[in-house]
């Protein structure tokens, strides 16, 4: 069966690919105006929910979000998702209203055409092989809380080979959120992985159909220390796989 399937993944990948990168062309004009400039770049965040949508859409995914209303409106917060595959972000962006950073690895610096979103300044990169680089990524995620905007972390840092299982949990991701002393949203997308696999052209799972995110409820930080960041990020990773493990039973 599975034989069968991989001349239709493999046109579904090759559309969303395709389909991926022309209308990032389309919107990469009007992208690179509103992030030439730090003060346009809530507008730019705008636009970029825009191209989401259309990307997504387009594709044939649609979201199905369970948990809205443990959103914060009036609070910097930090955002912690699995991922599971390379549409996470999109997901997020169209869920979340308010203007966000996103955090990513350096090597989307290399990334033709969306490298744009971080090399502009309006998300930050983190080199986790360079000692001062990361450092100086930390200073810019502590500017960002402090002028009061939520931050987007992804704790694994890359997709794992084996999706949905979650990757190492690092506990320096929620070590902002101790230092700065703000809640911990965290965030499943169970069915990503589904929908685009990690994988070659010929392998790994890829289909249109529902991309279902759960938003659990805050995790508070208040009092809690350095020391405390390891057993943070576990009970992170076990709010978010605990939706995984219903699902799949991992």
């Amino acid at each position: 069966m599975n034989v069968l399937l991989f001349p239709i993944r493999f046109l579904y990948k090759l559309y969303f690919f395709l389909y991926f990168v022309l209308s990032l062309m389309l919107f990469y004009p009007i992208l690179k105006f509103f992030l030439a400039k730090k003060e346009r770049f809530p507008m730019a965040f705008k636009v970029t929910k825009v191209y989401a949508k259309v990307w997504l859409y387009g594709s044939g995914i649609f979201l199905r979000v369970k948990g809205r209303e443990n959103i914060l409106t009036d609070q910097p917060f930090l955002i912690c998702s699995n991922h599971s595959s390379f549409i996470d972000p999109a997901t997020l962006y169209i869920i979340f209203d308010q203007y966000f950073v996103f955090t990513g690895k350096q090597e989307i610096e290399k990334w033709p055409l969306f490298h744009i979103f971080y090399t502009s300044g309006m998300n930050i990169l983190v080199d986790r092989y360079n000692r001062i680089g990361a450092l100086k990524s930390f200073k810019k995620m502590m500017e960002v809380i402090s002028e009061g905007k939520p931050l987007v972390i992804l704790p694994e840092g890359t997709i794992p080979q084996n999706a949905p299982n979650l990757g190492e949990f690092k506990p320096g991701a929620v070590a902002i959120a101790i230092q700065m002393g703000i809640p911990i949203l965290p965030i499943t997308q169970t069915t990503n992985w589904k929908r685009l696999q990690r994988g070659t052209m010929f392998k790994g799972n890829a289909s249109p159909g529902i991309a279902e995110v759960i938003i659990h409820p805050l995790i508070p930080t208040t009092g809690l220390t350095k020391k405390d960041a390891e057993a943070l990020s576990a009970q992170l990773k076990d709010v978010i796989n605990q939706p995984l493990k219903e699902k799949y039973g991992i």
